[in-house]
């Protein structure tokens, strides 16, 4: 039995996947004679990133003559080392990252001598994928500021396009390593590389994938295939296969430019699949036969498309708030316009909000989005519609009002109409849809379609094609589990604060239910008329104790995290308010209004205008988790669109119901570093009956919106349960607490079951915490807590490397760093010393068999982990080691047994080290021979020399088949063992004999297998 280790389980296992679905591995010592140039300026093969002779063969290939009589191409020998000095020239930097993007996608040209022209130049054919060549490395080494190793590197014609680390399967949170060796040490360090590398992946166990250059983790997700979590074979195979890879480089790499800085993006899974299923479905309903399916990013192979039949022309799109709405359909439409197809479409973004129709131009132009414009007015509108404008059009539905019927009725007009649960509702939908009979029309939602009458008319205006009534789904629940968006938790205010209950039911429930109510002007304009209910909520004692009850809330609770907060006013004058009471609890830079400014406004009001350029540094620096201001306070502006993923905590004072409060209350959902959930503090009631406030159905908000008071029940039931599980260990007596934890979770079954209870209890501490209601429980938490630290530390022997810190969320670290006294508990047992006397160490302990298994189990993984680079032989042993502990677990030895055996390991490795002390062999060459020597075999010394030798003259064995095989067949020799057709036609009156062929196969497939372990190590 042999530990899980990176190279063997998942680094091997990738380059066979690659090799499967159609790479070409070029294995790394022959690698090199393709990066060798030499009058680029580097005579070094390792500070190249091209692979020449490929690259120079592509360009020439891919860019031939367009005239009519045969001549030169546009790329030729004369020219093709200018068209990749060029190349090899970008800055390292995003915006190189950015430029060779364009150059991939052909969006860069090339004069042309032959034809006295400028002409699009062509490093990719995304048109015909057989027309490229897709090779793969390993171990590629690059030297820049540093000389780093990368685990695997992808090409496309001789250019890298895509990284992979690699990490075992059995470290924790390997993916977070791996994300933090590419964004931070690898930009850093060789960015002549990365400024090329488009996309990268971290792989153990499961798939995390990215785009380079962006260091933020909110950015970096899960792969699943088909929308599920397979296993690492149906995970690479999706990701990594070759018309994925090239979708994705042209396709689904987004650079976009926010608040004056360029971000980096790749979509996610579902993103992807949105955006490929519109497009296919508009394809299919155009095309005179239908076409095959297109390829599915996001879906595995055999995973059948979305229903759809030959002529459907619409669908409806719900991908909760936070999940990347808006970009899915910014891409969606960029992929439309290309469709041949459509053959130059019109397409429309159409939106119910002035802000949303502002924000979606500048998503647009962030995007750059090629020919869009927004219509000014409704007679703009018409004139755009009417003169056949092929382009994008963004606008208000609102400018549909009264437009002639029939105004285009062309086949290819698309309309992309965002929020459509709100928007569809009335004659404004019956409008467009008469102006433009015979469009498709996609309807997007970032909330559920609620169970009342705009929800039936949403189902039945986008969705009958489709038997759930979603063309694709991405809910709340599934966001969370990815770590797209974090679950939000709320709490009621103490009920002196509230808004009474009888005033919410008759000035705001009632009359929001019967008006149908989907948009938040909507709800402003019968909050308008509310006399009596904005009176109360705006009365200066009730908005001076609220105030004070946010600042004393904010400084205790949010603040000491480093996060931020909203103030939702009932409005702009409640807003205004509210900014002079905080003022006298808070310092004044803390908050800031926004809204939006009238000339009517009094001096109270106008004391909060703000221009454009100011409402952008505001927005900007609240984003910013150091900067000022710290609380925003808002009532209609920023409630939707707006991305801050700082904020933590929204103060709700208004009254908001459905689609306006679940749109409002998401932007506290996005994930943050250390951001567990987000909170809202209910000063209105609304959330006093859940099902009346959303009126959707449970399931899909099971885990987005969770009240606070059942967390503190559950956290306390989880308590109850985590101290029943050490009640046997008995820690009333301080004497050797250790070892009876040890002893007492020494069973696989019962440990594990613990781990997860732990890891449940800690997360709902770490939400709770500052709570007062937590105050009660310190002292007992704290103790289970030290008791997980000594089942994390000692079934766990490789976290001696590691901070457990990694396993201790934030606030549950500092609890402990804050309580020292605590620490007794785990006074950890000491390290058997690996030496002479371990054997009588160990006998002479004291404890239980079972501890003194753990306990030796843990000194020895962590002694070979500290000497494996200077005693290779140890690698062979550890795995020795990982096997008996292995059969302990499956039953196969007793506990006396696997003591035993790990002794004997134990004073093996003792041994060991004194005879390479005494010996003239290399530490290479010692470990070959403490293998061969415990095989029994004949002269190991000698024999060791020899394959050594052998290894040393093919140093590329470990990543090219051929040479490995002729290293095995040259170990063989040496080790004299007879050919294998001998073996096989053996007479059975020799079956010693064959036995002992078979057990030197075996030691030379151990020795390549530790040399492999040591080349890694090393």
């Amino acid at each position: 039995m042999t530990r899980l280790s990176e190279e063997r389980d998942v680094q091997d296992a990738l380059v066979n996947y690659l090799i499967g679905i159609g790479w070409e591995y070029l294995p790394p010592d022959e690698i090199q004679d393709f990066r060798s140039l030499g009058d680029f300026g580097s005579l070094d093969a390792e500070r190249e990133p091209f692979l020449f002779p490929i690259a120079r063969e592509q360009l020439i290939a891919l860019n031939p003559s367009t005239s009519l009589r045969a001549g030169p191409g546009l790329i030729t020998e004369s020219n093709v080392d200018d068209v990749l000095r060029r190349l090899h020239g970008v800055h390292p930097s995003i915006a190189g990252n950015e430029e060779f993007l364009h150059y991939l996608r052909g969006h860069k040209t090339v004069y042309s001598e032959a034809e006295k022209r400028e002409r699009n130049l062509t490093l990719i054919d995304f048109e015909d994928p057989a027309r490229n060549r897709f090779t793969f490395t390993q171990e590629f080494v690059f030297k820049d500021r540093d000389r780093r190793r990368v685990d695997m590197l992808l090409f496309v014609n001789g250019f890298p396009v895509a990284l992979i680390e690699n990490k075992s399967p059995t470290v924790p949170e390997a993916e977070l390593e791996a994300f933090d060796q590419v964004q931070r040490t690898y930009t850093e360090r060789i960015p002549e590389l990365l400024k090329f590398v488009q996309v990268f992946a971290a792989c153990n166990a499961r798939l995390h994938y990215g785009a380079t250059w962006n260091d933020d983790l909110k950015a970096f997700y899960r792969w699943k295939a088909g929308g599920k979590d397979y296993g690492l074979e149906a995970l690479s195979k999706t990701l990594f296969d070759r018309e994925h890879l090239l979708r994705l480089l042209r396709d689904y790499v987004i650079f976009f430019r926010a608040d004056d800085q360029t971000q980096k993006f790749v979509l996610r899974p579902h993103q992807i699949r949105a955006a490929e299923r519109i497009v296919q479905r508009v394809a299919l309903a155009l095309s005179p036969q239908p076409p095959s399916p297109l390829p599915k990013l996001g879906e595995g192979k055999g995973v059948p498309p979305q229903a759809a039949g030959e002529g459907v022309r619409s669908g409806l799109v719900w991908h909760t708030q936070g999940s990347g709405k808006t970009l899915t359909m910014i891409v969606a439409a960029h992929q439309l316009r290309r469709l041949p197809a459509l053959e130059n479409p019109t397409l429309l973004v159409v939106v119910d909000r002035r802000e949303l129709e502002t924000q979606m131009v500048q998503n647009l132009e962030a995007f750059g989005f090629p020919a869009v414009v927004r219509a000014e007015s409704k007679r703009h509108l018409r004139d755009l519609l009417r003169s056949d404008y092929r382009g994008l059009i963004v606008t208000l539905i609102h400018k549909f009002d009264r437009i002639p019927r029939n105004l285009n009725p062309r086949r290819n007009v698309v309309v992309l109409v965002d929020e459509a649960h709100r928007s569809q509702e009335g004659d404004l939908a019956i409008y467009m849809r008469a102006a433009l009979p015979n469009a498709f029309y996609f309807g997007f939602t970032g909330t559920p379609v609620d169970r009342g009458k705009i929800g039936r008319g949403t189902f039945e205006t986008f969705g009958q094609p489709d038997p759930t009534g979603y063309q694709d789904k991405y809910g709340i629940d599934e966001s969370i589990e990815d770590g797209t968006t974090v679950p939000l938790y709320y709490t009621l205010t103490p009920t002196e604060l509230r808004l009474d209950r009888q005033t919410l039911e008759d000035e705001f429930f009632r009359v929001v239910e019967e008006a149908g109510v989907a948009s938040i002007e909507e709800l402003n304009r019968i909050l308008d008329k509310a006399d009596k209910l904005k009176a109360v909520l705006k009365a200066p004692g009730r908005v001076d104790k609220i105030a004070a009850h946010i600042a004393r809330h904010y400084r205790e609770n949010v603040e000491p995290l480093g996060f931020k907060a909203f103030v939702v006013a009932v409005d702009r004058e409640a807003c205004a308010l509210y900014k002079q009471a905080l003022d006298r609890h808070l310092p004044p830079e803390y908050s800031r209004v926004v809204y939006t400014a009238y000339h009517k406004d009094g001096d109270l009001m106008r004391q909060h205008h703000m221009d454009d350029a100011e409402e952008k540094r505001v927005r900007k620096a609240f984003r910013a988790p150091e900067g000022m201001p710290k609380i925003l306070i808002v009532t209609e502006k920023l409630l939707t669109g707006y991305d801050a993923p700082v904020l933590y905590v929204m103060y709700l004072d208004k009254p908001l119901k459905d689609h306006t409060l679940l749109q409002a209350i998401a932007r506290v959902n996005r994930p943050y570093p250390d951001k567990e959930s987000g909170l809202v503090v209910d000063y209105i009631g609304v959330f006093e009956d859940l099902q009346r406030a959303l009126a959707f159905d449970t399931a899909t908000i099971s885990k987005g919106l969770i009240d606070l008071a059942k967390l503190k029940e559950r956290f306390a039931d989880l308590l109850l349960a985590a101290q029943a599980a050490i009640v046997p260990v008995n820690l009333s007596d301080d004497a050797g607490r250790p070892a009876r934890i040890i002893d007492h979770f020494f069973d696989t079954e019962r440990r594990e079951s613990f781990v997860e209870l732990f890891k449940d209890l800690q997360m709902a501490y770490e939400i709770l915490s500052p709570d007062p209601f937590l105050r009660d429980y310190l002292d007992d938490y704290m103790l289970i807590v030290q008791v997980y630290r000594v089942v994390y530390n000692y079934f766990n022997p490789e976290a001696e490397k590691r901070r457990i810190q990694r396993e201790l969320l934030r606030k549950t670290d500092a609890l402990i760093r804050e309580n020292v006294e605590a620490s007794q508990v785990v006074d950890t047992l000491p390290l058997y010393p690996i030496n002479r006397d371990i054997a009588n160490v160990v006998r002479s302990d004291h404890l239980s068999d079972r501890v003194r298994v753990t306990n030796l189990y843990r000194s020895l993984i962590v002694y070979i982990e500290q000497h494996q680079h200077e005693q290779p032989y140890l690698i062979s042993i550890g795995e020795q080691v990982e096997g008996v502990i292995q059969r302990l677990r499956d039953r196969q030895i007793s506990v006396q047994a696997t003591l035993e055996q790990l002794s004997n390991l134990a004073e093996e490795a003792v041994t060991a080290r004194a005879q390479q002390a005494e010996s003239d062999l290399s530490s290479g060459e010692f470990a070959l021979y403490w293998v061969l020597k415990g095989q029994g075999v004949a002269s190991p010394e000698a024999a060791a020399r020899a394959v050594h030798r052998i290894l040393a003259e093919h140093p590329g064995w470990p990543y090219n088949a051929d040479l490995e095989r002729k290293v095995r067949l040259e170990s063989y020799k040496v080790l004299k063992l007879p050919p294998q057709k001998a073996i096989r036609e053996a007479p059975s009156e020799m079956q010693a004999e064959i036995r002992r062929a078979s057990d030197l196969k075996e030691t030379v497939d151990n020795l390549l297998r530790m040399q492999r372990m040591v080349a890694h190590v090393g």
